[in-house]
């Protein structure tokens, strides 16, 4: 079973409710399943109550662990200034150790945002393509193929893109994410769900045709082993004495001649 991990950060609820239909999306795949957590908050309880006092997620608090745990990671968040939330980017500075072992190489790796205006929301993504690079993680952008129709449906906003799921929720924070948007939120999850589907099905391959080969390479390296190279016998040959070549008849009449005249 491949399992993904959600993790997001939400400060007044656009981003959880965007992040269960990427659930719905990833448990809607054969052979995958998906959990979501929350990055933890660095505002203080004063800060949030000047923010307008916004309830806090009933969600699990992700960790280092989590992404090692997990065999795909679809990162949720609003944009600031066109870049990540504080929140992420301090729990994304504490993988340090996870680079330094390269426990997140070829790791998957989606995001979906949420912004006021549209303004950020690919740059949002983009920028995160950095810290995804140094970890060696293998990022899955939403694309077209498949949610074409709904992102040529300009009846309405529509905060997402090609980079991935997204929301516009007004300046004010008072639009919630459409139906049409919530859709391109399940279509990412079922395609990301299916990308880390083919790739463990992959490495499982992978790891059957390696084996018998490994048990092979061994065996002949005992048979190598045991079978000794026999050794070249030593053989004394003679050599045979060289015959004179025989005389003709002229030469044996000279050879009397002079033999009569001395």
């Amino acid at each position: 079973m491949a399992k993904i991990a959600i993790i997001i950060y939400s400060l007044y609820s656009h981003v959880a409710t965007m992040a269960k239909d990427v659930k719905k999306g990833v448990d809607s795949v054969e052979g995958a399943e998906a959990d979501v957590f929350q990055v933890p908050e660095t505002l203080s309880d004063d800060i949030r109550k000047q923010l307008g006092d916004p309830p806090k997620l009933d969600l699990p608090v992700a960790t280092a662990d989590t992404l090692v745990e997990y065999d795909g990671i679809i990162f949720g968040m609003p944009t600031r200034f066109g870049s990540m939330p504080a929140q992420i980017k301090a729990f994304i500075d504490g993988t340090g150790g996870l680079w330094a072992n390269g426990a997140l190489y070829h790791k998957p790796v989606g995001v979906f945002v949420s912004t006021g205006t549209g303004g950020g929301k690919e740059l949002t993504v983009y920028n995160c393509l950095s810290t995804f690079a140094h970890h060696g993680m293998l990022y899955v952008p939403l694309g077209y193929g498949k949610a074409y129709p709904e992102f040529c449906d300009l009846s309405q906003p529509n905060g997402a893109s090609p980079w991935g799921a997204g929301c516009l929720a007004a300046s004010d924070g008072s639009r919630q994410p459409s139906e049409t948007e919530l859709r391109i939120a399940r279509i990412q999850g079922e395609e990301f769900a299916t990308t880390v589907v083919k790739q463990q099905k992959s490495i499982a391959a992978e790891k059957k045709t390696t084996k018998p080969e490994e048990k092979t390479a061994k065996t002949d390296a005992n048979a190598s082993k045991e079978t000794k190279p026999v050794a070249k016998s030593k053989k004394t040959t003679k050599t045979a004495p060289k015959e004179e070549p025989k005389k003709g008849l002229l030469s044996r009449i000279l050879a009397k001649t002079k033999k009569f005249l001395s």
